[in-house]
């Protein structure tokens, strides 16, 4: 329209001066033209800018999140989907990778995620939330989760840590204690805690063996919790044989779930051959400033040096070219010796592995520092190798440029032992939640469920419905079929119960001997009265006999039905003692049947 109304105007000056009219008109036009032109330009060079911004911007933070010991995961926040999850995050959560896609595992779906992180959207970040997720039918793990918003391809996203929170003193605490002390004696490596005042509160078989009879030698002096400064001592020491050895602690701070310092964890490593195949190497470059017939000898030692060791060990100037490597070295970025000398590492290594190496480049260039990192690599053969990586300066003499010396150790059975004790952690956190004999949720499992569920349909004034069900002369078949066939007819009812169920969010549990208890979201009493009848006539198809009921031939429950829509001074005990009193009426007027109560009933 504003266009026309240009062209109306432009005409009309045409006519009142004819001479030069048509001329205007022309160009005119042409500079609404060239006026478009530019606009669609500059708004291809914006959006170009923007995606190239985000891009980049992503790619830092995965660098950053990948490297992280803890399960991190990147989760839009309008709808929970997910966008990225580092190795630890898939690892704990079941969290698998398709291409550049990434997945929940089958009890975890977008909407179950979005409802966990719902009542957080106030702020802007929040801190060891804990909950319990629902891994698969069969699976949950309790975990705490940490958030922070950030924008994620210009959307809205929440950055997610989760770490699994452990109660003192419990059986499963007790057992996982006892697995990791099995784990810890595992280790070559010396292993010893010390609490605030210094004093040793454990230690592993490595450490006793070592220390033995000597033990005050192998404490690092101190502040024991003063480590800030000196995270990584170099100690030399006399072995039990009387050999000489250098020892590397790596110290770390330990503390509670409050933050607070509880004491200290030290982790000896027996570094004396590669630290002195190290300070040979070292030794041998500084030489070669000497003179050309000096440093091609020392260049031979140099290279027999390489050829006999088994860790890898190369050798890449300030631009990134390789100088010098050995066979290891060569084989692990899929080439020869004599093939990757002169070729640069971005044309031989992975574009993301790049920018992780290249920040740690940096600091051992610009600043000087020895850099220690860990590296995943899998080899031409297919096999997974993990590799401790340190990186050091060395300045070349013959043109006094800078390089790094890279030398490897593979440590793939220490990160295998890791990987067993988180392995054997999540096995016991799924064992805490799950009925060992029906292999549905326990009692702890319901009543922290029913605990999250209350304070939340108290919040969103949502009818909650729980069912409580018992199996109808139950005492009488477990004494003339035996304790065995009653166990076994209590599995076929809980994949009953179990196959009733459609929602993610529900959940039936075995609330004690032979009841059962089904807890629903999100549902009025109608609803529960509908599951109910479909609880009776899946149990009637199954058909379990049962000569000794006295109401059927066949195994039949009782059910009560109770719902409520939480108020703040009611508590969620009301609620079971609704459906408990549902449930007496059911069996008192004959069994094989359901009553139904809600909040306007008489209690």
């Amino acid at each position: 329209m504003q266009k026309r109304d240009s062209l109306n105007l432009v005409g009309a000056a045409c006519a009142a001066f004819p001479s030069w009219g048509a001329a205007e008109e022309t160009l005119s036009l042409s500079m609404i033209g060239l006026a478009l032109l530019g606009i669609a330009v500059l708004t291809s060079l914006s959006v170009w800018l923007i995606h190239y911004l985000g891009t980049m911007a992503f790619r830092r933070l995965q660098a950053t999140i990948s490297r992280l010991p803890i399960a991190a995961a990147i989760i839009r926040r309008k709808d929970g989907k997910l966008f990225y999850a580092n190795s630890a995050c898939q690892a704990l959560l079941g969290v698998s990778k398709v291409g550049h896609r990434y997945y929940y595992p089958e009890g975890i779906g977008t909407h179950m995620v979005a409802d966990v992180l719902r009542p957080l959207q106030l702020g802007t970040g929040f801190e060891n939330v804990e909950d319990t997720l629902r891994i698969s039918d069969h699976k949950s793990i309790r975990v705490l989760i940490s958030g922070q918003l950030l924008s994620y391809r210009l959307q809205s996203a929440w950055l997610l840590f989760f770490t699994e929170p452990a109660k003192p003193g419990s059986p499963t605490v007790q057992l996982e204690q006892r697995i990791f002390q099995r784990v810890l004696n595992s280790l070559s490596e010396l292993v010893y805690f010390q609490d605030k005042a210094g004093n040793i509160i454990g230690t592993n078989k490595a450490f006793d063996r070592f220390w033995r009879g000597r033990r005050e030698e192998g404490l690092i002096q101190g502040d024991p919790t003063g480590v800030e400064e000196t995270p990584v001592i170099h100690t030399w020491t006399t072995a039990p044989d009387g050999s000489s050895r250098l020892l590397e602690t790596n110290k770390t701070t330990m503390t509670d779930e409050e933050g607070q310092v509880m004491g200290t964890l030290s982790i000896s490593h027996d570094v004396t051959d590669w630290h002195e195949m190290q300070e040979s190497l070292k030794q041998e470059i500084e030489k070669r400033e000497v003179t050309e017939q000096i440093l091609a000898q020392r260049n031979t030692l140099l290279n027999s040096i390489l050829n006999a060791s088994q860790d890898p060990i190369g050798l890449y100037n300030e631009h990134g070219v390789y100088v010098g490597c050995n066979e290891p070295f060569a084989r692990v970025l899929g080439f020869q010796a004599k093939e990757l000398i002169g070729k640069t590492a971005r044309n031989v290594i992975d574009p993301e592995m790049l920018q992780e190496f290249y920040q740690s480049d940096v600091k051992v260039l610009k600043e000087g520092l020895t850099v220690k990192t860990d590296a995943y690599v899998i080899l031409e053969t297919g096999e997974p190798v993990w590799y401790e990586i340190v990186k050091s300066p060395y300045r070349d003499p013959t043109d006094g440029s800078a390089g790094v010396l890279l030398i490897a150790r593979d440590v793939t059975e220490r990160k295998q032992a890791e990987q067993q004790l988180a392995d054997a952690i999540m096995e016991l956190q799924e064992l805490s939640f799950v009925d060992s004999l029906t292999k549905v949720a326990n009692r702890r499992s319901f009543d922290e469920h029913l605990r999250k569920l209350w304070h939340s349909h108290m919040r969103e004034q949502q009818p909650l419905t729980l069912i409580l069900c018992d199996i109808d002369s139950f005492k009488a078949y477990n004494d003339n079929y035996g304790h065995q066939q009653g166990d076994h007819a209590l599995q076929e009812v809980a994949q009953v119960f179990d196959s009733v169920i459609r929602r993610e969010t529900d959940e039936v549990a075995r609330y004690g001997g032979e009841e059962f208890a089904f807890l629903l979201p999100n549902t009025p009493l109608s609803g529960g009265e509908t599951v109910a009848q479909k609880i009776h006539d899946k149990l009637a198809d199954k058909a379990i006999p049962h000569g000794y009921s006295g109401i059927s031939d066949l195994m039949t429950v009782s059910l009560g039905v109770a719902t409520m829509t939480p108020m703040p001074s009611q508590d969620y005990g009301e609620l079971i003692a609704m459906a408990d009193k549902a449930l007496y009426k059911a069996k008192a007027e004959g069994r094989n049947t359901t009553r139904l109560m809600a909040e306007q009933d008489e209690f």
